[in-house]
């Protein structure tokens, strides 16, 4: 059996995007091609912007739905997106593409969710450089709207929610309890 780099990079994410989805009510894994996964259908179910209104007011949208593919070039080029629903965001084409700034093969499937959740929430957005102008010239105008849903994206890990008490009162041998 040889040693795959790649292969052992989709099962660590995979692994990582199930825990992520462990703790989170606001992202969902609709569907997943290949062993170990290189497509995933996601849903992200989450306050966001559809469009605009003819009056210029956001049409919110509470289920989000975008396509990842982990072409053969990742993590050394970063995945394929495409968003499914429609939304509007700075950084979002009408066709889908998804401009996620700067990728580094450290960077991790879960973390990229998180980012396209953040990007859904209005939490990030880079307006000066678009793939929407109209999108980026609103959310410059519009930035006191914003996040448009502040729930956090990931929940606590169980290692989060422990809590030590620590009992400085002395038992009856005069022994404290850590």
């Amino acid at each position: 059996m040889s040693f795959d780099i790649r292969d052992t990079r989709l099962r660590n994410d995979h692994e990582r995007i199930r825990d992520l989805v462990n703790r989170s009510e606001l992202i969902h894994v609709l569907r997943t091609e290949g062993d170990p996964p290189e497509k995933y259908l996601i849903k992200f179910t989450c306050r966001g912007i559809e469009k605009l209104s003819p009056g210029g007011k956001p049409v919110f949208r509470n289920e989000h739905e975008v396509t990842v593919y982990l072409h053969a070039e990742y993590p050394l080029k970063q995945p394929q997106l495409k968003w499914l629903t429609p939304i509007f965001h700075p950084n979002i084409h009408s066709t889908g593409a998804v401009c996620i700034g700067a990728w580094w093969p450290a960077k991790t499937l879960d973390h990229l969710l998180l980012t396209l959740g953040e990007m859904v929430q209005y939490k990030n957005l880079g307006p000066k450089d678009p793939m929407n102008s109209r999108a980026a010239a609103w959310a410059l105008r519009n930035k006191r709207l914003f996040p448009v849903d502040s729930r956090p994206l990931k929940g606590e890990s169980l290692e989060d929610q422990i809590i030590i008490v620590v009992d400085e009162e002395p038992d009856d041998l005069g022994i404290n309890i850590l």
